[in-house]
This record gives C-alpha cells, structure tokens and sequence, in this order.
C-alpha cells in the first residue's frame, strides 16, 4: 500500500495573514465532505474553524485606533501653540518697548524649566502642560506679563487641547486595553490546530483510503506547496499601544 505524506511544510514559519489564508482554504476544502470521514476528522475541522475565526478577529483587532489620529491633530495643534508662546516671548526680548521687553524676560524666565516640554513624549508632555498652566495661573505677574505680549489667549488654547488631548490619549489606551489577544499570541494555537488536521487527514488516506479522501488530501498537498515559499516570511506587526515619543 503505498504510503501518502505530506509536502513539508513550516507552518509556524508563515506570516500571520498567510497562516490565516492558509487555513481558510483548506477550510473551505474539507468542510463540504469532512463529516464522511468520522467524529474525530469533524472535530479537527471544527477546532481548526473556531481557532481561525480568533485569528482574523486577532488581526482585526491590530488595526490603528479611531483616536489615533484625533490624539496627534491635538498633540501637534498644543505644540504649535507653545512654540508660539515661546517665539512671541523670544521677539520680545528685542523689542524697543520698555515695558514689553520687561514681560518678555519676566515670561522667559518662568518658561525656562519648560522649554522643551513640546518634544517630550505626548503623555509626560501633558502632564508637564498642566504644572506650567497651574503656576502660570497662580503668578499675577505671568498673568500680566501675557497680557502685555498678546499672548494670554495661547495659554488658554494651550489648556482647552491639552485637556481634550488627555481624553482621547485615555481613551485610545482603554480601548487598546480591552482589544483582544494580538494576532501573534493566537498563532501558535491556529499553527497547532492546522498540524494536527493535517495529521487526521494523512491517517485517514493511508488506513481508510478512499478515493474522496484521496482528492482532499491531493488538494491540500497542493495548498502547502503554494505557501511553501512564504515560510519565513514577516508576521507583520500589530498595531499595540504605542509608545508615543516624538521623532
């Protein structure tokens, strides 16, 4: 009798995606005549379908966050306005005027420990914003001093976006917290889970042959082939909370 093996193949050596596709197919190969083949040959079907379905939910769930994008308009629109503060507060201190120049350098030295704080990293950078504006706002001097450059409105732009930045930024990291496993966790399961189908399959064409069974296990012969050259190929990567430090 002879004896049918499968091509070799490094499953657990396929990118995510080509894992998943890899799975789908021979999904939808077997399933219309799985259940010809017995209990045990169904259930490794069903394993390997239920373990796939988390798998593309897992990939799913690496897509970019909807506050991704609002978190760094509001990053970038607070920074613009604290190098405005800065650029007024620096122009002042050359100016003819007197009483200008005077709130520049009253400004400059208060905003000295805080020059840098528009490249820090966005969530340390919130919480810097906050220290300047609660010392700013208790200062009659600083106060003043804005008043006198023109630019008391920035700060008050400056707070408004740096608090409705922290809502989105909390947000973001909520929603990351309750996505589920990435994809990278879940593979070793869907590898797993393809392996031992495989093997059903293999024990079922060499001690019950059929020529059904023969044609699915052809079939699924020729899928592994395909994929033979996206072994060790990227897993791509999910998009987790990040980092948020600036370039």
């Amino acid at each position: 009798m002879e004896n049918h093996s499968f091509w070799p193949l490094y499953v657990a050596k396929l990118p995510v995606k080509g894992l998943y596709a890899l799975n789908k197919s021979t999904i939808e190969l077997a399933k219309p005549i799985i259940r010809q083949f017995g209990q045990i040959a169904a259930a490794g079907l069903d394993n390997l379908e239920t373990i796939n379905q988390n798998l593309v939910i897992s990939l799913n769930s690496g897509t970019k966050s909807a506050f991704t994008t609002e978190v760094q308009q509001l990053d970038e629109a607070r920074d613009a306005d604290l190098k405005e503060i800065k650029r007024e507060t620096s122009s002042s201190l050359r100016s003819s005027n007197a009483d200008k120049k005077t709130a520049a350098s009253v400004m400059q030295l208060f905003l000295a420990p805080f020059w840098g704080i528009d490249d820090m990293a966005q969530d340390i950078e919130t919480g810097m914003v906050d220290d300047l504006l609660a010392k700013y706002n208790a200062r009659p001097d600083l106060l003043a001093a804005a008043t006198m450059l023109g630019i008391e409105g920035l700060f008050v732009s400056v707070a408004t976006k740096n608090a409705a930045f922290n809502v989105k930024f909390m947000g973001r990291n909520t929603e990351y917290s309750e996505r589920s496993d990435s994809a990278s966790t879940v593979k070793p399961a869907a590898v797993a889970a393809y392996i031992q189908f495989c093997t059903v399959i293999e024990q079922i064409v060499n001690l019950t042959p059929s020529d059904t069974a023969l044609a699915l296990f052809n079939q699924m012969d020729e899928l592994r082939k395909e994929y033979h050259s996206q072994e060790g190929g990227s897993n791509g990567k999910e998009e987790t909370a990040p980092t948020d430090s600036k370039q």
